[in-house]
């Protein structure tokens, strides 16, 4: 929705992002939430349909709730590869029987403090990984999933709060799978696929996605505890 000077404010990617398989994510209190410097509201909500056999109606909805005052350290986030902020390399594209792995890099231009990560491919997707490479070259291990389930997909909440300095680099590695080996494979014979920005994607289309969701940082952060002690 448009200001009153026909001006529209600045969008939050995935302000709530639901994937098959997650839960919700909750912070502890202090940390999250989202603050907007202008008056006014937007709405974006995009939509990824399978094939079904019959004409059907959406019922999805969601609610909005609005604080009293800002939140103390509101939430951002950064989006890698597709629609994101840094390119995919090289272009996503598979050719049948192709198993290929993709890259994304991007080098962190302020200090932050991670709270959770989410990986996010379609049906074609076998492995991901992302890390992070300090300045000085340490390597700071972020998720690992050897075996990609396009049914659950998750986002990943540090025990702690991870700080990653201006200058890391995150480095995200991605490898699909298009061959009939694959037991997710929705194209007898394999097809060629090409990523898409498009709004009207569909599961059958491809994605390579890496989303970090942070604070900026603060002294004392690598102890604040987000309550996964147990994963």
């Amino acid at each position: 929705l448009a200001n009153d000077d026909g001006s529209y404010p600045a969008l939050v990617p995935s302000a709530v992002n639901y994937l098959p398989g997650m839960e919700a994510t909750v912070y502890p209190e202090g940390l999250g939430g989202y603050f907007f410097k202008r008056k006014g509201a937007f709405l974006m909500n995009t939509l990824h349909y399978g094939p079904y056999p019959r004409d059907t109606v959406d019922r999805s909805h969601f609610a909005v709730w609005f604080a009293k005052k800002p939140p103390e350290r509101p939430l951002q986030e950064l989006q890698l590869g597709t629609n994101g902020i840094t390119p995919v390399e090289p272009p996503l594209h598979l050719e049948p029987g192709e198993v290929h792995t993709f890259h994304t890099a991007y080098a962190l231009p302020k200090d932050i403090s991670v709270l959770t990560v989410n990986p996010h491919m379609h049906l074609l997707g076998k492995a991901f990984l992302a890390y992070a490479v300090a300045p000085e070259g340490d390597t700071i291990p972020l998720v690992r999933i050897k075996q990609w389930n396009f049914r659950w997909q998750y986002a990943y909440t540090f025990r702690r709060l991870l700080p990653l300095r201006r200058g890391t680099v995150i480095h995200v590695h991605g490898t699909f799978d298009n061959t009939v080996n694959n037991p997710d494979q929705p194209y007898r014979p394999p097809r060629a696929i090409t990523g898409t920005d498009s709004p009207f994607m569909r599961t059958t289309d491809e994605m390579f996605q890496f989303f970090v969701n942070y604070v900026d940082y603060k002294e004392g952060d690598e102890k604040v505890d987000l309550g996964r002690s147990g994963e």
